[in-house]
């Protein structure tokens, strides 16, 4: 009994570990979540923009060859 009771601070600080490690990991997961869909956002957007453009050049056109 008195071998558990000496090895209670050492598992408690374990445990504290522990949770401190999962809590960082969903943090850093979180924000490399947000990082990669700024990125995706910033594709689309461009991709947009680009369409955008082609119209653009195109009734541009049109409207020179009337």
């Amino acid at each position: 009994m008195e071998q558990i009771v000496a090895l209670w601070p050492s598992l408690f600080g374990i445990l504290i570990l522990g949770i401190i490690w999962l809590v960082v990991r969903k943090i850093l997961n979180s924000v490399s979540n947000k990082i990669n869909n700024a990125e995706l956002y910033k594709e689309d957007i461009l991709n947009v923009l680009e369409e955008i453009r082609n119209e653009l050049k195109e009734l541009n056109r049109n409207n020179s060859i009337k």
